[in-house]
């Protein structure tokens, strides 16, 4: 899938005095007004923003789209390790787009290599890694039926593993889609109704761990501004989906294990946060 023009011509925010210490990188905390993120502790540009463990010790994050390489630091001694490149047992090489799951089990990402039984990759597949005694275990292929679709960029996961992502089917455009955990593995993916779905672009979901609402990136052709929108889920479906105004740009956002903050990128080489104050002031109360 394409991104928006507007991601790959954004310009370098430059640095600031590398962020070491403390919860967020030592970071301020943001209020309703958009912050940088991380500024002067990663650079170059970006294809996801951060997903952090439920401890907020170590976050995963995706350099740029031609990179295919997954970064990775760690919160030890009171000080955020240097970013590295984050390496999984088999030698997999392209890893891009992580996302953690609420309990820290398991990392799901984006990749183009082989499937087992194939000798070439080229398509954007979902693969996992699961944390056993404190390793990360060789990744796997998600099943057939969610890698059949077209699928790119970040993916999110509910607390009981349903998985929400974006997909191109039989239309150019990109929608979001379901596929629930059940009986120990993945089901069919299922297209998520209207007015989740629109005549728009619907990419990089974030959905609450109770499943009650979903943050994504709305916009219309690839030549127009990504915008970050939200919606709430009732018994009879999805709430209509709310544009977050003071947020002009916002690609991959994702919410912080605390609820608290949102990290998104606003451009291709910079991430930005606020809290999250804007779920409760938007709800839907129908």
């Amino acid at each position: 899938a394409r991104q928006p023009a507007a991601l790959s011509a954004a310009p370098d925010d430059g640095g600031e005095p590398a962020l070491k210490r403390g919860p967020y990188l030592g970071q301020k905390l943001p209020g309703e007004e958009p912050e940088p993120f991380g500024r002067g502790f990663m650079s170059g540009q970006f294809h996801s923003a951060p997903s952090f463990s439920p401890e907020g010790d170590e976050f995963w994050w995706a350099g740029s789209f031609s990179g295919s390489r997954i970064y990775a630091s760690a919160l030890r001694d009171g000080a955020w390790t240097a970013p590295s490149i984050f390496l999984l047992p088999g030698g997999m090489d392209f890893m891009r787009d992580p996302f953690i799951s609420p309990d820290g089990k398991r990392l799901y990402f984006i990749s183009m290599a082989a499937l087992p039984g194939s000798n070439t990759g080229g398509k954007e597949n979902l693969w996992m890694s699961e944390r056993i005694s404190g390793k990360w275990s060789e990744a796997a292929p998600l099943p057939p039926a969610v890698n059949e679709l077209a699928m790119h960029w970040t993916v999110s996961v509910a607390e009981n593993y349903n998985l929400y992502f974006s997909a191109a089917t039989e239309r150019p455009d990109n929608d979001l889609y379901l596929s629930r955990w059940a009986d120990g593995r993945y089901q069919k993916p299922e297209r998520l109704p209207q007015p989740l779905n629109s005549d728009n672009n619907e990419y990089t979901p974030n959905i609450a761990p109770d499943e009650s609402y979903i943050l994504f990136s709305r916009f219309r052709g690839h030549s127009d501004t990504p915008r970050l929108y939200v919606s709430y889920s009732f018994q009879n479906g999805w709430s209509e989906p709310k544009l977050v105004e003071n947020v002009p740009y916002c690609i991959s956002p994702v919410v912080t294990p605390d609820r608290a903050y949102v990290i998104f990128l606003s451009s291709a080489s910079s991430l930005s946060w606020r809290n999250t104050a804007f779920i409760e002031d938007l709800r839907d109360t129908r």
